[in-house]
């Protein structure tokens, strides 16, 4: 095809919106230019414990409520993957760290539930549990200590 004829197929083209895609393509330049900055992100600082007394050793067990909801002592509806724990003596609000003697695991619980005195000094939520390393057996031997935030 010759120039002279390929000229006002073009126009035509252009007019119709043919190669409109074209023209609205991001030209190479544009890609050379950096993004801007997105905004910062303020993220608050993780919580630092220290320990608030001795550690208290002895059995824990894990629950799992029946069918339907459940409430616990603080009013919350119970939920199995949160780390909460419920014990007969820590006051409810109270964060601890429970460690696993046989196999060294450790996690950070929130007491937001109470439970009878007996054998055991703690209840484990399924999640808790499960991090612990104890879910198969179904108790352990643990190390209990209440926590406090630190001073910075």
């Amino acid at each position: 095809m010759s120039r002279t004829r390929l000229v006002p197929f073009l126009a035509l083209a252009l007019l119709s919106g043919g190669l409109s895609a074209c023209a609205t393509a991001p030209s190479p330049r544009a890609a050379l230019v950096a993004p801007a900055p997105a905004a910062a992100q303020v993220v608050p600082p993780v919580a630092q414990y220290q320990a608030a007394g001795p550690p208290v050793v002895g059995m824990a067990s894990w629950y799992r409520p029946g069918p339907g909801l459940r409430r616990t002592c603080t009013g919350e509806v119970f939920s199995r993957d949160t780390f909460t724990a419920a014990s007969p003596f820590i006051p409810l609000g109270t964060q601890v760290r429970v460690s696993n003697i046989r196999n060294g695991r450790s996690i950070v619980v929130q007491v937001n539930d109470c439970m009878p005195r007996g054998h055991r000094i703690i209840d484990l939520s399924e999640a808790a549990a499960e991090e612990l390393g104890m879910i198969s057996s179904g108790m352990a031997k643990v190390a209990v200590i209440r926590l406090k935030l630190a001073d910075n």
